[in-house]
């Protein structure tokens, strides 16, 4: 499992490898709707996902069905008990971003 640095400011980009492969992540905070927006993009910037909602235990990258897709699930997991929102102050502290390779998951 791989925990994904989260940093401070309502917008950030970083680049990270989920399994073995370079990817793009684009970190947003909606504040009309009060919530983390995320889009991932591979290294040739093609995106997989954009502005998807983060949810708590939900896979980020459920509705992508290409090959360029990292092997394995993205998603929000609570490190605190009793997390069931994701604010713009908990992130990285009371809920992180994680990759779980499908050699993990399987």
């Amino acid at each position: 499992m791989q925990v994904i640095k989260w940093f401070e400011e309502a917008y950030f980009e970083q680049s990270v490898v989920l399994g073995n492969v370079p990817y793009t992540l684009i970190h947003n905070w909606n504040i009309r709707d009060e919530t983390w927006d995320l889009s991932v993009y591979t290294n040739d910037n093609v995106p997989l996902v954009v502005g998807k909602k983060l949810n708590v235990n939900t896979d980020i990258l459920s509705s992508v069905f290409t090959e360029s897709k990292p092997n394995g699930v993205l998603v929000v997991v609570p490190v605190a008990k009793d997390v069931e929102v994701i604010t713009r102050d908990n992130m990285g502290s009371e809920v992180d971003l994680v990759f779980v390779g499908a050699d993990e998951v399987f």
